[in-house]
C-alpha cells in the first residue's frame, strides 16, 4: 500500500488496518466529518471511504495535494485545530484543503502523515489512538505517533 502519488486511494489507519478514512453518514451534504470505519472489500470507487488525490501545486517532496471524497466531490479540510476534520465545498486554493503527504516509514512499513499546508492546522491524527468504527480524525498539532500515520490503498477506478 504505496502512496504513489495522484489517483483514487482509501487512506487506511497505520494503527488499525481494518479501519479507513469515511465522510462520515454518506451524504452529499457540505460538512459530513471524517471517522474511521470498517473497510469495504474491495471499496466502490464512488464511495464515501474513497478518496481521489489531486495535484494542487509543487513538485516532489513539496507537492500539495487536494483530497477529495469520491462519493460527494467536498475537499478533507481542516477548518480549526485540535477539531474533526470534514469534507467541505471549498475552493482548490482554500488552504484548509490542501495537505502535503510525507513518507514516514516505521518498522518497514510504507506509511505517511497528512500534514496542512497551514502549519497552525497540524495533521490527521486518529482521535485517541483508538481502533474502533467512529473514531474522529482531528486536525491536531504534528506528531510522529502511530495515529498520525496511514496507508495508502488504491483503488480501481
Amino acid at each position: 500500500m504505496v502512496f504513489s502519488g495522484p489517483g483514487l486511494y482509501e487512506i487506511v489507519l497505520y494503527q488499525a488496518p481494518t479501519l479507513s478514512l469515511n465522510s462520515w453518514g454518506g451524504t452529499l451534504n457540505p460538512g459530513e466529518v471524517v471517522k474511521a470505519d470498517t473497510r469495504s472489500n474491495p471499496p466502490p470507487a464512488n464511495g464515501n471511504a474513497v478518496w481521489q488525490i489531486a495535484a494542487a501545486s509543487g513538485t516532489g517532496a513539496s507537492t500539495q495535494y487536494l483530497i477529495i471524497n469520491a462519493h460527494s466531490g467536498y475537499f478533507l479540510t481542516a477548518t480549526t485545530a485540535n477539531t474533526i476534520v470534514s469534507s467541505q465545498q471549498r475552493s482548490p486554493s482554500d488552504k484548509s484543503a490542501l495537505w502535503t503527504i510525507t513518507p514516514a516509514t516505521t518498522n518497514g512499513y510504507q506509511v505517511y502523515t497528512i500534514n496542512s499546508v497551514t502549519p497552525a492546522l497540524g495533521q490527521l491524527n486518529v482521535d485517541g489512538s483508538r481502533n474502533t468504527v467512529g473514531t474522529p480524525i482531528l486536525a491536531w498539532p504534528t506528531s510522529t505517533t502511530d495515529n498520525t500515520k496511514f496507508y495508502f490503498d488504491p483503488v480501481a477506478a
